[in-house]
């Protein structure tokens, strides 16, 4: 067995035990939580108590939904990984200049779109804005069929529009539904669903990398993934339309505008620093991990060239392995903050991001291929218990009536620092580590600023 199979089988047995004990540790505490709703009498009313198959269906409707939703999108991640650069460049014959203008545009777009796409989410809906998602991504994905320039720009632009939708209207109306619906008097806490959110999302990436692998080796075309995509998100269309209730927030039936959004923002963070605590970390941790996605593989392959080796590297095992050690994160937060009480959501937000800083920095100053890969994973790890913790920090902080306005809007940030950071990228090993180093700091500061500002 070689060092990448063996690492992946280790990180499989991991998330096995962990996964089991998550487990039986919810199931106690149902039983518990029944037994002593059982034996209270008349304290609280039947209508504010949520039985367990109420709680089984929430779940099914949220998770199912959820699992499609992002198993298209790491389905196109595939894809924009080995396959969408040499089918824009060689199936399409686009310039070098062509390709690099199409990722930035669907960033810019993302960065616009934040302004305004979670406040029409709260006045017209998020179960509206959920399914009108999984249309203008799914156009997204037809465009790839065409040849004609203008079409492809389009298309990236809706990309973009699309995953500032995903990253805030799904989590928006998960949040919203939990709090109308009384969950928590069944014992059932928000943060077990924030870990199980991103281990839907690590299964439904490591099954997309092997199913996307096939698809293209079967129809020996690199489009058949994002067709693909657009099934699986026709399917979460249905879903969502068939058992998702709508829920709005305060400026539902009001006369919104874009500069009132924009005001609301203002208010807030000036009256809430923890709002742009928040802000400044999603910026930092989500912009240094849509760098490290796009340097791990050069990194990885100067290291494999460095010890002498001249095989390809088995990249999608190392994918594979990364989505497990991210599913691996998001299980350990549900043990530290909920099984154990180890520490809070914020305690472990902070350690997580200072862990995450010193992965890059070490990563940057090793040359070794097993100990890059290491730190790697690692990373990856700390991902996993990053959404998860961010997500319980979001849902504290932030009120439900401007939800889905105010998770829009701290994505403005993000995509302005990916596509600044993408303008000045350049090839070569110094510029890597320059990176590295860079998004390390970036990371300590924040950690900083989360001691300072997020105390509990």
């Amino acid at each position: 067995m070689d060092f990448y199979t063996l690492n992946f089988a280790g990180l499989l047995l991991i998330n096995s035990g962990l996964a089991y004990r998550e487990y039986s540790q919810s199931r106690d505490g149902y039983q518990q939580v029944e037994r002593s709703d059982k034996s209270e009498e008349g304290s609280e009313s039947s209508s504010e108590l949520v039985d367990e198959k109420s709680i089984d269906h929430f779940k099914k409707i949220f998770f199912l939904v959820y699992g499609l939703v992002f198993g298209a999108d790491w389905l196109q991640f595939r894809v924009q990984g080995p396959f969408i650069y040499t089918l824009y460049k060689d199936q399409k014959g686009l310039p070098e200049e062509v390709v690099a203008a199409l990722f930035t545009t669907g960033f810019l777009a993302g960065a616009v779109s934040a302004l305004f796409v979670g406040s029409l989410a709260d006045r017209y809906g998020r179960r509206a804005a959920c399914l009108g998602y999984c249309i203008i991504v799914a156009m997204s994905l037809f465009s790839v069929l065409s040849d004609n320039v203008q079409i492809l720009f389009i298309g990236r632009m809706l990309g973009g529009i699309g995953t500032t939708l995903q990253y805030t209207i799904f989590e928006a109306w998960m949040v919203t539904e939990y709090n109308q619906r009384n969950l928590k008097s069944s014992g059932l806490e928000i943060k077990t669903l924030f870990g199980r959110m991103i281990t839907v999302s690590g299964v439904s990436a490591v099954a997309a990398g092997v199913f996307g692998e096939y698809l293209v080796e079967f129809t020996r075309t690199k489009t058949a993934p994002f067709m693909a995509s657009a099934c699986c998100l026709g399917a979460a269309f249905v879903l969502v339309l068939k058992e998702w209730t709508e829920n709005y927030g305060d400026s539902a039936g009001s006369a919104g505008s874009f500069s009132s959004a924009i005001g609301n923002m203002k208010q807030i963070l000036q009256v809430d620093r923890k709002v742009g605590t928040l802000a400044l970390t999603s910026c930092c941790f989500e912009g240094s991990m849509y760098l490290f996605i796009y340097f791990w593989s050069p990194t990885l392959i100067a290291a494999h060239k460095l010890s002498g080796q001249e095989s390809m590297l088995p990249f999608g095992m190392i994918f594979s392995s990364f989505m497990v050690a991210m599913m691996l994160g998001s299980m350990l937060f549900t043990s530290i903050t909920t099984v154990y009480n180890w520490m809070t959501a914020a305690q472990l937000l902070r350690l997580t991001v200072t862990v995450a800083s010193i992965c890059l920095l070490a990563a940057s100053y090793f040359k070794g291929e097993w100990l890059a890969f290491w730190f790697f994973c690692l990373y990856e790890t700390c991902v996993g218990v990053y959404y998860p913790s961010m997500a319980h920090e979001k849902g504290k902080v932030i009120d439900d009536g401007v939800r889905a306005n105010i998770y829009g809007m701290l994505r403005v940030p993000l995509n302005i620092y990916v596509v600044v950071a993408l303008g000045f990228t350049r090839e070569g090993e110094g510029y890597r580590q320059l990176i590295f180093v860079f998004c390390s700091g970036l990371l300590l500061l924040v950690s900083l600023t989360l001691k300072h500002f997020m105390r509990d």
